[in-house]
């Protein structure tokens, strides 16, 4: 093993928890003390945003004052304070300095397993004292201006979090990273068969070994339910889509469809039976779109159909993803230019059908791995029809000012100002005469400055005396603004 050097040394370091150094405080200053204490106060790990309103809390200000006023061996010894906030800010803090060495002081914190409460945007989690002190360092990860580990470090680390007992979150993730190899195999099985670890399962599916096929067959994590327990079981099959898995597919699906809950299991249930590309597995993902037994759940069935299917592409499949897009209204960038290259004439016809009702389609992304905006692809439709049929464009954008919801609107906003044709000119004024939601109307608004014509900016102004959503509140605000930055009195 390339890192059996860092791995040895890790299995002489003290074992850390919460408390190794009870003298900290007396070894640093009192004002880096006065800050520690407010931390610990709070005892919250908080970002600089925090909550639906994205507001800066003062423990984010208390962290900051740690950085400017602790000094590098302050910020060493406070990783090993009593309080496990404190660790985790001292850490962070540290990680800003490009001098200090972070990956040992990781390595002594593999089993550092106590839980602080996180509050970073508006999700609130728990996590463990040693995996916030990887997130930090891992390259590309969390906060992109500090120090983080390089390429070797992170290597040898993946490495010792396999090989090393820990019960950190980051062990799965270095599972999922370890390279395939005959010399890891004997070591990820064992971690299946003796810790149960689902993720082992996972990246054991992926060396396809018939030896493997009953491990997986008959892994089920206990749940309450009959149903659930097969997360990892059907993320495995996907890997290893073997003939013996299928039965276990086919009953499992058969379960969902009288249920009035969705799972989030029946995301990777679907990617297993999508991932054999043949046609009994076509058959089992058609009985989603006729045998879901309530309507209110037969939309999460078929999101997960299509997530599977725009992984999992094959010609099996192709029928399926017309209907879905057709029938279902659901497309993805993906999927679009997938059955564009398939038939770009049939793909225009359902173009043209789709941006008819812009507001009734579901354009999403469901791989795993990338999303991209439900506006860049109706933009993609939208320039291809006016490069097709310019004047069916000019018409549906014409339309679309009228029916678009705030999400779409923008769109045929802008379009419209960079086309500047005449046709458009009245149905954006009706949007300032009856228009309540600000984003809308201020879209509006843009567009028809862009025309940069004194009678339409006179029809802007006489607006505002027909609609008084146009001077109320924050959107009456930046109306102003509007006419003011363009000199429109």
């Amino acid at each position: 093993m390339k890192s059996i050097s860092a791995f040895l040394f890790v299995l002489f370091l003290p074992l850390l928890v919460a408390c190794q150094e009870p003298n900290v405080d007396s070894k640093i200053s009192k004002s880096t003390q006065r800050i520690v204490k407010k931390i610990e106060k709070v005892n919250e790990l908080m970002g600089s945003a925090v909550y639906y309103g994205g507001i800066r809390p003062k423990q984010y200000d208390n962290f900051s004052q740690l950085r400017k006023t602790a000094n590098k061996k302050e910020l060493i010894l406070l990783t090993s304070h009593k309080n496990a906030v404190v660790r985790c800010y001292a850490f962070w803090a540290l990680s800003y300095d490009n001098t200090a060495k972070l990956f040992p002081i990781i390595l002594d914190h593999l089993n550092d397993d106590e839980l602080v409460s996180t509050q970073f945007g508006c999700t609130g989690s728990q996590e463990k004292v040693g995996d916030f002190f990887i997130s930090i360092a891992t390259p590309h990860h969390v906060d992109l201006n500090s120090a983080k580990l390089s390429e070797k470090e992170f290597k040898e680390l993946d490495s010792i979090l396999i090989y090393k007992k820990n019960n950190l979150q980051a062990k799965s993730r270095a599972i999922e990273r370890i390279e395939t190899t005959n010399s890891h195999y004997k070591k990820i099985k064992n971690l299946f068969i003796e810790d149960k670890d689902q993720s082992a399962l996972v990246k054991l599916a992926k060396y396809n070994k018939e030896e493997d096929v009953e491990l997986i067959l008959n892994n089920k994590v206990d749940y309450d339910s009959d149903e659930n327990g097969f997360f990892h079981t059907y993320k495995a099959i996907s890997h290893f889509p073997h003939p013996k898995f299928l039965p276990l597919l086919e009953v499992n699906l058969k379960k969902t469809l009288d249920n009035s809950h969705f799972s989030n299991e029946w995301s990777q249930l679907y990617r297993a039976i999508a991932s054999y590309k043949n046609e009994k597995t076509r058959i089992l993902l058609e009985v989603p779109f006729t045998q879901v037994e309530h309507k209110s759940i037969r939309k999460y069935h078929l999101n997960f159909v299509f997530a599977a299917l725009n992984e999992f592409k094959s010609t099996y499949y192709d029928e399926l993803l017309w209907k879905l897009w057709k029938e279902e209204k659901r497309i993805s960038p993906n999927i679009y230019n997938y059955l564009n290259n398939i038939d770009s004439e049939r793909a225009f016809v359902l173009t043209k059908e789709t941006l008819k009702e812009p507001n009734n389609i579901s354009i999403l992304d469901y791989g795993y791995d990338e999303f991209e905006s439900s506006l860049s692809l109706s933009e993609i439709m939208l320039d291809l029809i006016l490069q097709k049929e310019k004047e069916f464009g000019y018409q549906l954008i014409h339309d679309n000012i009228k029916k678009s919801n705030v999400h779409n609107f923008p769109l045929y906003a802008n379009k419209a100002a960079e086309l500047r044709r005449q046709m458009f000119i009245q149905p954006l004024l009706d949007i300032l005469h009856k228009e309540w939601n600000a984003h809308i109307y201020l879209a509006a608004t843009k567009a028809l400055i862009k025309y940069g014509r004194k009678d339409i900016n006179q029809k802007i102004i006489e607006a505002k005396s027909i609609n008084p959503k146009l001077t109320q509140d924050w959107g009456g605000e930046a109306f102003d603004k509007l006419l003011k930055e363009h000199r429109i009195k």
